[in-house]
């Protein structure tokens, strides 16, 4: 700013309001040349006619603006002399009416003050008159049943009776008003006795009672007393319908009826006492939804209701009007109760869930145990059957664990609260862990039966010692995952605590032991048993000269065999191959190998240990308890020479056969040269054949 005013003060600026000519003259000659002179000189002159032909160019531009406005200004001005002269009329008149005005009032004074008289007085015959009519108008509401009607007209007259009541001619009105008034409290509770009145009746005949001076700690006891026997006819009726009526129609009947009335009731009793902090609303209105809790859970539990969604959609209507009832009601026990409800219907379905699952598995069960027993190993494909069982017992663990997502829907009044969706993980875990130690119970009894009455087929305890070792390696892990992904998707954002699936695992991982223990005990006792019974029943003493092994023996094998070759399908194979000392025939050791005291330092043998997960174990478990059953009948007998000759042919027989299904040839060996050796020494004439004529007397048998 300082350099602006400067430069305008400056003589010497051409632009400036203080240029001076003479002394930009006397300067410029003094400082310029002639040729910048002569320049300047054209330039000057080239701006004058520029400035002169642009000033000309606005004058012919805006010359019609100016003339226009020119005969505005003229029109103008006489407008306004033509409304002068109309604002000077209007004024005279205006002043005209005013004293015309003024001369009316006066002289209209006097009449007024007689019309104010007339009305005071016309409306005093009114009040009079209302008095004279006021019995005869209330009999009329009454007889009408516009209680609310005469309630009111009472209460508009009662400060007048009050005031004047004690003269005569207000007296006997005053008297009968009383009387009909009297009448009206009496009709009034016997209103509230019936147990026809609705809610809303209630409410407004204990609002009719109040405004005629009833007492309000009576009438909240009988306001309340007779809500109770309103409600409790409401409750039959409910109760009436459970055993026939769906739950959508159930929730809708009690929605319409009891909790809209009890609503009306509480907030009618909030409305006329104005006693909010009380403890009768919150503890009549416990005492109420405590039954309807109860027969709500009545109709849940019916087969009728077990479907998904009709139980979803009732406990969603049900459920909005039970929010809706917790802000009327200033309860913590009814909102907690209301979310109990909604929990215990969600425990209910798993609960419906995992018992559904667990029946069909064992209809499964059944089928695959007709069908083993109608075809048999040789036929069946055992690894098809344990893949269609866990097959269908995941797909139907997967699909209950997505009806219970249902729960986590976002257009339910409940489907988004965090406690909801921990509600549906825990019981979403709870049939995954639930089914799982079904399974493994089921599979234990069936063990302990198998063991007691032997009347399972041993394939299906394999199929289920496997199925239960399937579901422990990678089921249980699978289902908590899936779980997991169904969570995330139905309730994004809410996070849920991993289960500990160790348990689950430990219970299957016991009954699998149980069901393989259990088919190694039934196998070796089978071939355990046919050993003993053709020990015991022969004459070992007696016995002829042997022609080939006997009979018994091909049958031990072939049980044997079998159950070798279920096993086969379903577990591993983990044998360790044998050293040639193992596969030396046992006759060909010298008999001082089958002295007592090589006996004492041998190897001891556990008969009846835990049956490993693999084929070589389940098989050498049930020969360990087929041959110590054959070496413990061997030593109660006494044999011959043809009798100890004839075992040497059966246990070479059964070296051989035997070896071939895969078993442990040392254990085998250990247990056939101890029947072998028992023999021998209750032999009373312990001679042994050659083992070049063993081999050909089991050839040709």
């Amino acid at each position: 700013m300082a350099e602006t005013k400067e430069k305008e003060e400056n003589p010497l600026d051409i632009d400036g309001s203080n240029f001076n000519p003479d002394m930009y003259l006397d300067c410029l000659l003094k400082c310029a040349t002639l040729k910048q002179v002569m320049d300047k000189e054209a330039e000057v002159v080239t701006q004058s006619q520029f400035l002169q032909s642009e000033m000309q160019t606005l004058v012919y531009e805006n010359y019609n603006k100016f003339i226009s406005a020119t005969e505005t200004v003229r029109k103008m001005r006489t407008d306004f002399k033509i409304m002068q002269e109309e604002m000077n009329k209007l004024s005279e008149n205006m002043n005209k009416i005013t004293s015309f005005s003024a001369q009316i009032s006066e002289s209209l004074r006097e009449s007024g003050n007689n019309v104010s008289r007339l009305c005071g007085t016309r409306q005093l015959l009114d009040k009079l008159q209302f008095l004279f009519l006021l019995p005869s108008q209330l009999n009329k509401a009454i007889e009408d049943g516009r209680y609310a009607d005469a309630v009111h007209d009472y209460t508009h007259a009662q400060r007048v009776l009050q005031k004047y009541g004690n003269q005569p001619s207000f007296q006997s009105i005053q008297t009968e008003c009383s009387e009909i008034i009297y009448g009206l409290k009496k009709t009034l509770r016997e209103r509230l006795l019936s147990p026809d009145t609705s809610a809303s009746e209630l409410a407004e005949s204990v609002g009719l009672l109040r405004q005629l001076q009833e007492t309000d700690s009576s009438l909240q006891d009988i306001f309340l007393s007779c809500s109770e026997s309103r409600l409790d006819q409401h409750l039959q009726a409910l109760s009436a319908m459970v055993e026939s009526t769906d739950i959508l129609e159930w929730v809708e009947k009690c929605n319409n009826t009891l909790l809209a009335d009890l609503g009306i009731i509480i907030s009618c009793y909030h409305e006329m006492f104005q006693d909010k902090e009380s403890t009768n609303i919150p503890d009549f209105a416990d005492k109420i939804m405590l039954q309807v809790f109860n027969l709500f859970e009545e109709v849940v539990k019916r087969p009728d209701n077990i479907g998904t969604e009709i139980l979803i959609r009732g406990l969603d209507k049900f459920f909005r009007k039970l929010q809706a009832m917790t802000e009327i009601i200033a309860s913590d026990t009814m909102s907690n109760k209301a979310i109990d409800v909604v929990i215990q219907c969600i425990n209910h379905k798993a609960t419906i869930q995992y018992n559904s699952i667990q029946s069909q598995f064992k209809d499964s069960l059944t089928k695959v145990r007709q069908s083993l027993a109608s075809k048999g190993t040789d036929t069946t494909d055992l690894k098809d059957i344990l893949n269609s069982l866990q097959v269908y017992l995941m797909q139907k663990v997967q699909a209950s664990l997505l009806d219970l997502m249902a729960f986590l829907q976002n257009n339910l009044s409940f489907g988004l609260k965090p406690w909801c969706a921990k509600a549906v993980a825990e019981t979403c875990w709870k049939v995954i862990s639930e089914t799982m130690v079904n399974l493994s119970d089921m599979v234990k009894k069936m063990a302990c039966t198998q063991t007691s009455n032997n009347n399972i087929p041993f394939e299906l305890l394999l199929i289920l010692a496997k199925l239960c070792l399937e579901m422990q390696e990678s089921g249980v892990s699978t289902l908590h995952t899936h779980l997991l992904k169904l969570l995330e998707e139905s309730a994004p954002g809410i996070t849920v605590e991993n289960k500990d699936t160790n348990s689950a695992m430990v219970h299957l991982s016991t009954a699998a032991q149980a069901a393989l223990d259990a088919e190694v005990v039934f196998i070796g006792q089978t071939a355990a048993q046919m050993l003993r019974v053709s020990v015991l029943a022969r004459d070992w003493l007696r016995a002829p000269e042997p022609r080939g092994p006997r009979a018994v023996c091909r049958r031990v094998v072939e049980t044997l065999a079998s159950a070798d070759s279920a096993a086969s399908q379903l577990f591993p194979t983990s044998i360790k191959p044998s050293s040639d000392s193992s596969r030396r025939t046992i006759w060909s050791r010298a008999p001082s190998s089958f002295s007592p005291l090589n006996r004492i330092f041998s190897e001891r043998i556990e008969v009846f240990s835990p049956a490993g997960a693999d084929r070589a174990a389940l098989s050498n478990g049930a020969l360990k308890v087929a041959l110590k059953a054959l070496v413990e009948c061997v030593r109660l007998r006494t044999f011959g020479k043809h009798g100890l000759q004839q075992l040497q042919v059966d246990v070479h027989f059964l070296q051989q056969r035997l070896s071939c299904m895969g078993n442990d040839e040392r254990l085998l060996n250990a247990l056939l040269e101890d029947a072998l050796a028992s023999a021998q020494l209750r032999c009373v004439d312990p001679q042994l054949m050659e083992p070049s004529i063993v081999d050909i007397i089991c050839e040709r048998g």
